[in-house]
C-alpha cells in the first residue's frame, strides 16, 4: 500500500512514480541510447535530476536563449484526436503535451512532478489539495484556475464514450476553494490517481478549456484551446501542424527565463519511414519522433545528427482474432465498426483454436527477429509485462513465449491442420510494420502457416482492425502501457459503458481473467497486486492471448544543434528545446 506521504508533492521520487505509473498503466519512463537495449535514467547536463522547468528536457539548457523555429516529422498520417479527453495514440500524445497543461507532469528523471500544481498534499489517503501557480492563463486569455481544472475534471466526468472514464469513476467531489486551491475527494483508496493527473500520458489530469470543448467539440477536437508551452495556430489535415509560442506561458527555467525558447514548431506528418529518414538526412528536418531503425547506426556516426534511443515501456505483439464477431455481444464492443462481419460463417477460423495461437507464439523467434527488424533497437518480449514495469517483469519468465519450431508444428498437428500450407492467415499491419510483418510472414512459412500482408496506412488500418475481418494483427502499445492499460483496457472483455476493453483488438474473452482484473483495480496494495496479477499472467499465457514479440526501443533524431527537447516516458516536449 502506497502511504500518503509517499504520493504527496511537490516531487514523486522515480522509484515511486515508476509503481504509481504501472498501477496506473502509465509506465515508460526510461530512456536508452544506441541499440544495447540498457537503460538509463535521463539527467541534465551536470548529472543530476532537476525538479524545475527543465524537467521537460533529457538535457540541460544553458538557459534564457529563445528564438528560432523549428521543423519536426511525426510518422503518421492524421492526427484524428487533440482532445486529450478522448486521445489513445502515442502519436497524438506526443503532440498534446505540447499544447495542454498538467497538475502534475513526468520529470527528465521519470519523478512525477508539479506542472500546473506548486505542490499537493493529502489530508488523507483519498483526498488530494492542490496548490495551483497564479496568473495561468488559457491560449486565448483566460485565466487557468482552480475553477478552470475543476471545470476540466468535471467535463471529463460528464462523457460516457471517453476511454479514460474510469480514471476520474472514483472520484467523490471536486471543490475550487480559491483561485489556487483544489481539492478533490475520491470514494476510495485508488493509489495510482496521481499518475492518472499527469499531462499527456494521464489525460485525464491534462487540462482542457471546458467551455469550448462543451461548445464545440468536434472544432475543439481539431484546434483546441489548451494552456501549454505551444498554441496551436493551424493545421491541415493529413499534412501538418503549426505550433506558435503561447506568450503567457506560466513556466520558466531554473533561471527565471521564460518558456519555452523557440517561437514555433511545425509538425510534418510523414508516415512512410523513408521520406522521414531521407527529410533528417537532408536537413529538411531538425527533429523526427521516429526513424527506421536500420538508420539509426548511420545517423549516428554522422556528426550533423543525435540519436537517442527511448523505451516508453512499449510492447509489440502479434494479435490473433480469438472469436468470431458474430458469436460475442457485439454491442459491447465500442469500437467496432458497423455491425459484425459475417466473413467466418463461410470461412474457417483457426486463431479460436489455443493450440494454434500457441503455435504462433513458438514459431516467432525473437531475437533473430530483433536484429532483422529492429536492427538492435528492442529486447525480446516473452510476456505481457514490459521492462518499464519492474515489479512485474521478468526477463526470462517461466512460463513464457519462446521459440520452438519443432513444439509449434507438433500443436498444428494436434489441432488437425496438417495439409501444406496448412493454413492461410492474413496479418495486418501499418507502412512501419512492413518489415517486421515480412520477418514474421517468414518464420510462420517455417511451420507450415502461410501469411497474406494486408499493409494499410495508419487511419484505415485502425477501421480494418476493428472489422475483425484479420485472423492476425500487428498490434502494440505506447506510452501509458502496463497492468491496467495493457490488461483491462485491451483485453478484458468491453461492457456496455466504462473503459474495460475499450482497445479490445482480437476479441479475446475469458471470464476469470476479467474476475482478477476486477479485483486488481480495487486494491492498490502492491503485493497484493502482484499476486492478483501473476494469475492474470498465467491464463494470458496459457490462453495465447497475444503472441508477444518485442519491447522495441523508439530511435528519435535532432539535428545537431537543436538541444533540450524532452524525450522522457516517450514523449516529445520542446518546451526548453533551443537552437544553438
Amino acid at each position: 500500500m502506497f502511504d500518503k506521504e509517499d504520493l504527496e508533492g511537490p516531487r514523486i521520487d522515480r522509484r515511486t512514480a515508476t509503481k504509481l505509473l504501472a498501477a496506473g498503466g502509465l509506465t515508460g519512463l526510461a530512456g536508452c541510447s544506441g541499440g544495447s537495449g540498457d537503460s538509463s535514467e535521463s539527467t541534465d547536463s551536470s548529472g543530476e535530476s532537476s525538479s524545475s522547468g527543465s524537467d521537460e528536457s533529457s538535457g540541460a539548457s544553458d538557459g534564457g536563449s529563445s528564438g528560432g523555429s523549428i521543423s519536426a516529422g511525426w510518422n503518421i498520417d492524421e492526427i484524428e484526436y487533440l482532445d486529450p479527453h478522448y486521445i489513445d495514440k502515442g502519436q497524438e500524445i506526443y503532440v498534446s503535451s505540447n499544447i495542454y497543461s498538467g497538475l502534475v507532469k513526468i520529470g527528465s528523471d521519470g519523478a512525477i512532478v508539479g506542472d500546473l500544481a506548486n505542490d499537493w498534499s493529502l489530508p488523507d489517503s483519498s483526498t488530494y489539495v492542490f496548490d495551483l501557480k497564479e496568473g495561468a492563463t488559457f491560449h486565448n486569455g483566460d485565466p487557468l484556475d482552480a475553477a478552470a481544472v475543476k471545470a476540466s475534471l468535471e467535463r471529463l466526468m460528464s462523457l460516457d464514450d471517453s476511454p479514460h472514464l474510469g480514471k476520474v469513476s472514483s472520484v467523490e467531489s471536486i471543490t475550487a476553494e480559491d483561485e489556487t486551491t483544489l481539492r478533490i475527494s475520491l470514494s476510495e483508496t485508488v493509489g495510482p490517481f496521481i499518475s492518472f493527473l499527469t499531462r499527456g500520458p494521464g489525460r485525464a489530469g491534462t487540462i482542457v478549456h471546458a467551455p469550448s470543448a462543451t461548445e464545440n467539440p468536434d472544432e475543439y477536437n481539431r484546434m483546441p484551446v489548451g494552456s501549454g508551452a505551444f498554441e496551436l495556430t493551424d493545421r491541415e489535415s493529413g499534412e501538418y501542424l503549426q505550433l506558435e509560442a503561447h506568450d503567457g506561458y506560466f513556466e520558466t527555467d531554473e533561471d527565471g527565463n521564460a518558456l519555452p525558447y523557440l517561437d514555433s514548431v511545425r509538425i510534418d506528418l510523414i508516415p512512410e519511414p523513408s521520406t522521414m529518414w531521407t527529410a533528417m538526412r537532408g536537413g529538411e528536418l531538425q527533429y523526427s519522433n521516429s526513424i527506421p531503425p536500420q538508420n539509426a547506426g548511420q545517423a549516428e556516426s554522422m556528426d550533423s545528427l543525435d540519436v537517442v534511443g527511448t523505451n516508453p515501456g512499449a510492447w509489440f505483439c502479434i494479435a490473433p482474432l480469438c472469436n468470431d464477431p458474430a458469436e460475442v455481444e457485439w454491442q459491447q464492443y465500442a469500437s467496432g465498426a458497423g455491425e459484425p462481419t459475417d466473413k467466418w460463417s463461410d470461412e474457417d477460423l483457426p486463431t479460436t483454436d489455443p493450440q494454434v495461437r500457441e503455435a504462433i507464439a513458438m514459431a516467432i523467434d525473437r531475437e533473430a527477429l530483433i536484429e532483422r527488424a529492429f536492427f538492435g533497437y528492442a529486447e525480446p518480449a516473452h510476456s505481457v509485462f514490459n521492462p518499464a514495469i519492474a515489479w512485474l517483469y521478468e526477463e526470462e519468465p517461466e512460463p513464457g513465449q519462446y521459440y520452438d519450431p519443432e513444439a509449434a508444428q507438433q500443436l498444428l498437428d494436434d489441432a488437425g491442420y496438417t495439409g501444406e500450407p496448412r493454413m492461410s492467415l492474413s496479418l495486418l499491419g501499418t507502412p512501419s510494420d512492413e518489415r517486421r510483418m515480412t520477418v514474421v510472414q517468414e518464420m510462420l512459412s517455417q511451420v507450415g502457416i502461410e501469411v497474406e500482408l494486408n499493409v494499410q496506412q495508419e487511419s484505415a488500418y485502425w477501421d480494418n482492425l476493428y472489422r475483425y475481418e484479420n485472423e492476425l494483427v500487428m498490434y502494440d502499445g505506447y506510452v501509458d502501457i502496463d497492468p491496467w492499460m495493457s490488461l483491462w483496457k485491451q483485453l478484458k472483455t468491453p461492457v456496455e459503458s466504462g473503459s474495460a476493453g475499450a482497445w479490445q483488438a482480437n476479441l479475446y474473452q475469458n471470464s476469470e481473467f476479467n474476475s482478477l482484473l476486477e479485483e486488481d483495480y480495487r486494491t492498490s496494495d502492491m503485493e497484493t497486486r502482484t499476486e492478483l496479477l501473476r494469475q492474470a499472467e498465467e491464463l494470458f499465457l496459457e490462453d495465447t492471448a497475444w503472441a508477444m514479440t518485442t519491447f522495441p526501443l523508439i530511435p528519435k533524431a535532432s539535428t545537431s544543434n537543436l538541444t533540450g527537447v524532452g524525450n522522457q516516458a516517450g514523449l516529445s516536449n520542446f518546451h526548453t528545446a533551443q537552437l544553438e
